[in-house]
């Protein structure tokens, strides 16, 4: 496999403790520089669609196009499968991606993506820690118990992952993503598996644990269903990422989170291996991790950036929903990436398997 970098992030040190472009691009610090000139190139950008990649496009895109000149393309949603099956072929249809900390890990053993180019891309603006070899984080985000305002009220509403899977006390539908990572998580921590002793997971009593809900339960396969799906009431309560809980909130849906035993992680931007367009995917990373940018980005979406000069930025408004708020972050923990950099594949074959049976 080839080895990640000594400056990755790991499941103890990351989120330990706090955490106008036209024309030119502004470096940390307010010094600008003359933005390169792109007319005639094409970039595309892919991401996990509905209100989170609207907010990218306003943020990220749109910006860089008008200073560049560069025409920026929108695909997704993201899928690790179809990545995968386009590295393969040789020729991949996305030149930057935006993808989960436990597919980075992954996939670089498997030499999915392109090497940083730290010439082209300022990482001295960043965290450290959200600075890989082959990815830039680019925002912060959570896994959180969502529920449904109009079906629990007052005292009686859900607050941990025990309630998602108590029927009785809260009864409809629930929701999870059609996916293992952070699934597992919570049915373990359902099952009463304290967050220190989550790993590696005991994924057979987790599958035994989400059995007791599976009929009951709406496995939503893209982001931006799972906000629909409280939208249209069609799930009381269940998992949800913290921004498409706040998205929809803002938009008047009748949803609230919980951030008890919230689940931390973090999205990574990457360059395909094979990309035609590397120069330009490059650049356009680099103006993701503008300050300026990343706070309007969380503004629209509230999720955490990872360039610290953008909190100056933040609506405060927008704090309480923010998984690095300092109540938020001590209520929940970081993913552990180096597992599932390890077991992702073999355990999203065991997942088809289970949902199949």
């Amino acid at each position: 496999m080839v080895a990640i970098s000594t400056g990755r992030p790991t499941r103890r040190t990351v989120l330990k403790g706090s955490l106008g472009l036209a024309g030119t691009l502004m470096l940390a610090g307010g010094r600008a520089f003359a933005a390169p000139d792109l007319k005639g190139k094409t970039v595309v950008f892919a991401s996990w669609g509905g209100a989170y990649q609207d907010a990218e496009k306003a943020s990220y895109c749109d910006p860089f196009a008008q200073a560049t000149g560069a025409r920026v393309v929108q695909d997704g949603p993201m899928n690790t499968a179809k990545f995968r099956a386009m590295i393969e072929s040789g020729a991949p249809d996305w030149d930057v991606a935006d993808i989960t900390i436990d597919f980075l890990y992954s996939g670089i053993g498997d030499q999915l993506f392109e090497k940083i180019d730290k010439s082209l891309v300022d990482t001295s603006r960043l965290d450290p820690r959200f600075v890989n070899d082959y990815g830039i984080g680019c925002i912060v985000w959570s896994y959180n118990l969502g529920y449904s305002t109009k079906a629990f009220t007052g005292a009686n509403v859900p607050r941990t992952w025990a309630d998602v899977f108590d029927l009785k006390r809260f009864p409809g539908k629930r929701t999870f993503g059609d996916n293992v990572v952070a699934t597992l998580e919570a049915a373990l921590l359902a099952d009463g598996v304290a967050p220190a002793n989550l790993y590696p997971l005991d994924v057979e009593r987790a599958l035994k644990k989400l059995d007791t809900i599976k009929a009951e339960t709406v496995f939503w396969s893209s982001e931006s269903q799972s906000q629909q799906l409280f939208v249209d009431g069609e799930v009381t309560l269940g998992l949800i990422l913290n921004g498409r809980a706040y998205d929809a909130a803002k938009k008047g849906a009748p949803i609230a989170v919980s951030w008890e035993q919230n689940i931390q992680s973090i999205d990574y931007l990457v360059v395909p291996h094979g990309s035609k367009n590397r120069e330009a995917a490059m650049r356009l990373i680099d103006g993701m991790t503008q300050p300026e940018n990343q706070a309007k980005l969380a503004n629209m979406i509230a999720y955490a950036p990872t360039n610290p000069a953008a909190f100056a930025k933040i609506d405060p408004a927008i704090a309480p929903w923010l998984p690095t708020a300092p109540d938020n972050v001590k209520r929940g923990f970081l993913i552990n990436a180096e597992y599932w950099r390890d077991n992702l594949k073999k355990l999203q074959e065991r997942w088809t398997a289970w949902k199949l049976a």
